[in-house]
């Protein structure tokens, strides 16, 4: 359904407009060129978008780059105003992919949107695997759109 509904924006226009849409789009299509050939896009025009960083940097580690990615999130965390919480939910993403703590980054994520709903998404998933309620299977699978399919719960 999500890749159905993915493939739809980027025929259809409204997500060619937008560089982090049609990234987020074509990267839940596991088109990975032509996610980063559209956040570059945004970055040419606004080169500190946190968000555009943040999702580069997702997309760089699903390519398998682990050490670009950090590079890029660091770049996207050195870059984020105020309510930009993209950054810290990546990061912490990527640190729960590898069973590393990322309280501090999620924190930080819902201090600066509250009702950031990857953030949000991301704390139950710490909550189950300390034995809690287990995530409803579309939030999982949004998650491992974002983050990868090895993402366990």
């Amino acid at each position: 359904m999500r890749r159905t509904i993915c493939a739809l924006l980027l025929c259809a226009g409204p997500a060619s407009a937008d560089p982090l849409a049609a990234g987020n789009a074509w990267r839940a299509l596991d088109e990975f060129g032509a996610a980063l050939s559209a956040y570059d896009a945004g970055l040419r025009a606004t080169p500190n978008d946190a968000n555009l960083l943040a999702e580069r940097a997702l997309t760089l580690h699903r390519l398998g780059e682990p050490d670009r990615a950090r590079a890029e999130l660091a770049r996207a965390i050195a870059a984020a105003g105020p309510r930009d919480a993209a950054p810290f939910t990546a990061r912490a993403g990527l640190a729960l992919l590898a069973d590393q703590e990322a309280t501090a980054d999620l924190t930080e994520a819902l201090r600066r949107a509250p009702a950031d709903p990857r953030a949000l998404a991301l704390r139950a998933l710490v909550a189950a695997r300390a034995g809690g309620p287990a995530l409803p299977p579309r939030v999982m699978e949004a998650l491992r759109q974002d983050f990868g399919p090895w993402l366990a719960d």
